[in-house]
């Protein structure tokens, strides 16, 4: 059993996606494709259904899962304790990150951060809020940013990186969008365009619907979608509407792709976090959580930006 059969298996499940896996490992579709039927071999038990939302584990790819993240987090682990022995200094920050602070958070602060340390390396892998909580109990990375902490509130410690607002958003033309605000129960009748199970975004959502009394399952849901960026997409598209981060919304808003609403009788403020285990990490990784500490009153600066 090659190491890289696990680690293939775990990107097709990050990404979504056969082709997009090999993109991001950079090998043809075919030997992603032959590494998963390996481990379907060795296991007897197929690993992946493909559906029209992409690749999606089947009972026996959850059971492996939870097995191959320990597994190539502990060989992490092993690699970083050897490098100490060797007297090497660790420079590589290993981060798991949900969408919004990923790839509208992390970049600004990580550039601020290497004006201090400039040798230091970070890896920031972009995946929903679930399996980058995941990744981070499992030990395959030093930290996690997400945008919602349902599940595991006492699990990490953690510090703010800021805060922002979901908002409701509408195809240019669409009726709503004549509005300055909406009410959440506005929203049921029109076709609605949910992220995947394992979002942030979606948790918080459905979150601020049991507080209003809705039960989420009354939302009309017509599409499940494994980024914002994807809703966004099929939002400017007139496939239905949705709701997302205001910072994402924003940034769409501007390029005139869709058109933003207030929500008037929720709670759509989140918090955004940056987590870690409550054990001690590499030199570079506790300066990183040093410098975030000390910034943390002004993340909120960096955030305003967008």
């Amino acid at each position: 059993m090659r190491l890289d059969y696990l680690k293939t298996f775990l990107t097709v499940l990050e990404t979504g996606g056969f082709l997009a896996a090999a993109k991001k490992l950079g090998v043809s579709q075919a030997t992603v494709t032959n590494h998963v039927a390996i481990l379907e071999n060795f296991f007897e038990a197929k690993l992946f259904d493909r559906t029209f939302k992409g690749a999606e584990l089947t009972e026996a790819g959850k059971i492996l899962k939870v097995s191959a993240e320990k597994i190539l987090g502990e060989i992490e682990k092993a690699k970083s304790q050897i490098s100490i022995l060797k007297g090497r200094t660790v420079e590589l920050v290993r981060i798991a990150a949900s969408t919004i602070p990923g790839e509208h958070l992390l970049p600004s602060i990580i550039a601020e951060f290497k004006k201090e340390h400039p040798m230091a390396k970070f890896e920031v892998r972009i995946m929903d809020t679930g399996n980058a909580l995941s990744c981070l109990k499992n030990d395959m990375v030093d930290f996690a940013a997400v945008g919602s902490l349902i599940g595991c509130e006492n699990d990490f410690e953690k510090l703010e990186l800021g805060e922002e607002e979901l908002v409701l958003i509408v195809p240019k033309n669409h009726e709503l969008g004549k509005k300055q605000t909406v009410k959440l129960n506005e929203i049921l009748k029109y076709p609605y365009i949910n992220r995947e199970e394992a979002s942030g975004t979606r948790k918080e959502t459905e979150r601020i619907l049991l507080e209003a009394k809705i039960p989420p399952q009354k939302l009309n849901v017509v599409l499940e979608l494994g980024s914002t960026q994807a809703v966004i997409t099929a939002v400017s598209e007139g496939k239905g509407i949705s709701i997302i981060s205001s910072i994402a919304a924003r940034k769409a808003e501007k390029s005139g792709l869709i058109k933003t609403v207030k929500i008037s009788n929720a709670k759509t403020i989140r918090k955004l976090y940056l987590l870690r285990q409550k054990k001690e990490l590499n030199k570079t990784c506790e300066l990183f959580w040093k410098f975030c500490q000390k910034m943390e009153t002004s993340f909120s600066q960096i955030r305003d930006n967008f």
